[in-house]
């Protein structure tokens, strides 16, 4: 195994100590927001309030992250004194006790964790040479692999007391800085040709792939949230509801590597056209009431999610025009966007207009900019002019 694939590695399994504690702390919280609260409001939403306060702080922050990274240099440092601040503030969690105070925790810990994600993707992306793809599945792999065994973990130790989930969760990332710190290399200057500005100078072909993968990103992270409202549609049980989840993570975990060397040799873009049209149209396959087509849908879901997410990363990175501390950090900035806005537009959407309207939308926001690019490039090349978004005042 080349050097380029062994400093991948490297990261890459230093991030699967966090991943798998931070996933450990990410489910128990509604069971501490339980346990805290002492409001009129329901817990569910609570929950929803909570959790997404830390998406609203991650989405703002990252383009801070990857300006003050690309100045700086050094995003080893950063990445370090991250993971150091995550197992710190993870440790406050058995301080909490009340909601506003957690609200506050999940705040810093959106902004801790925007130089995490950004400072973590920088230097991937500066170590994986040509093989972006397979580095981007390489990395993807391990942070899955621990997010898929911290609920088991987590579900496992709480019978001693929740508060030792979050003490092990705060080990787990402080070891993680630890494997940072000793085996993990240096970028040193992270900017790429000279490559720098801000989100303004980004690249107009990224626009629409950005647009899409957000929605993408929306439209996968709706569907936890509206647990109750599958279970009801396909007559099924939480066992069942999790068996699918489990397939789906299961599924893209195993496929991440391999959807990596597919978007090295078929080209990025082409990669992420296709995948994301294709996850567009099984979103429209939730609508049928059927649970063996919504297992077949979960299954085709962690083979083609894997290729929208890798080939996203790689487009960006090569497309955008930016230091590749710039190009994460948005990249990073509109998946938090989405995951943030996910739950929230899906739960108004099914709870006031219909569980079919919500997927329909989120069908037409993934295609909808890759279809409008296509449709560009064609006129192009029948020296036809290109068609212009009309915004109204």
């Amino acid at each position: 195994m080349g050097c380029v694939e062994r400093r991948v590695l490297s990261i890459s399994a230093a991030r699967f100590a966090d991943s798998l504690g931070g996933g450990m702390a990410y489910f128990t919280l509604p069971i501490l927001i339980g346990a805290i609260a002492h409001s009129s409001m329901p817990v569910d939403t609570l929950s929803g309030i909570v959790i997404s306060t830390w998406g609203l702080l991650a989405t703002i922050f990252q383009p801070v992250a990857g300006k003050v990274i690309e100045r700086k240099a050094h995003p080893k440092w950063f990445l370090f004194s991250s993971l150091f601040l995550t197992a710190i503030l993870v440790m406050l969690y058995t301080r909490v006790r009340s909601v506003e105070e957690l609200v506050v925790l999940r705040a810093l810990l959106g902004i801790v964790e925007s130089f995490l994600m950004v400072s973590s993707l920088t230097l991937l992306m500066h170590f994986a040479g040509r093989k972006k793809g397979e580095s981007f599945g390489i990395y993807n792999t391990f942070t899955d692999l621990g997010f898929s065994a911290s609920p088991v973990l987590a579900g496992t130790l709480i019978a001693m007391g929740i508060d030792v989930v979050f003490y092990i969760s705060a080990l787990l990332v402080l070891v993680s800085a630890i494997a940072v710190a000793i085996f993990v290399e240096d970028a040193g200057d992270v900017s790429v040709r000279g490559r720098s500005g801000g989100i303004l100078d980004l690249g107009r072909e990224t626009v629409p792939v950005l647009l899409s993968l957000s929605a993408a990103v929306a439209l996968m992270s709706s569907i936890v949230p509206l647990e109750n409202s599958f279970m009801e549609r396909l007559s099924i049980t939480p066992f069942e509801f999790g068996l699918s989840f489990t397939l789906y993570l299961t599924t893209r975990t195993v496929f991440n590597t391999f959807a990596g060397r597919i978007t090295d040799r078929k080209g990025a873009k082409r990669v992420y056209f296709l995948s994301s049209i294709l996850l567009s149209f099984t979103a429209l396959l939730f609508l049928v009431r059927s649970f063996p087509v919504f297992l077949a849908v979960r299954f085709i879901q962690g083979f083609v999610v894997a290729l929208v997410y890798t080939s996203s990363a790689v487009y960006v990175a090569e497309r955008s025009g930016l230091s590749y501390a710039m190009s994460m950090s948005v990249l990073s900035s509109v998946i938090t966007a989405g995951l943030t806005l996910g739950p929230l537009v899906a739960g108004f959407l099914s709870g006031y207009l219909g569980f079919e309207i919500a997927y329909i939308l989120f069908s037409a926001m993934v295609a909808t900019p890759i279809f409008y690019e296509m449709l560009k490039e064609g006129t192009k090349k029948k020296g036809l002019p290109a068609p212009e978004l009309v915004v109204l005042p």
